[in-house]
């Protein structure tokens, strides 16, 4: 059975792999690298770029509204 392999910084789809797979894949649109191991997935580069950005602030304005 396929499970879906996400990027872990903007959650968009990048592949669908099989059980005991190791993938690295560059997102295409945040341009993080993602790492599906073991049924883990770890982002070891994050580049600064204008879709980064903005979705930490995205995050920041969800999780302050969260606090108030």
């Amino acid at each position: 059975m396929l499970k879906e392999f996400r990027c872990s910084f903007c959650n968009r789809l990048l592949a669908k792999v099989g059980e005991n797979s190791k993938v690295e894949i560059k997102c295409p649109k945040c341009k993080a690298l993602n790492l599906y191991q073991n049924d883990a997935v770890v982002i070891y580069d994050l580049p600064e770029n204008n879709v980064t950005k903005k979705i930490i602030a995205r995050n920041q304005l969800k999780f302050g509204a969260l606090v108030e």
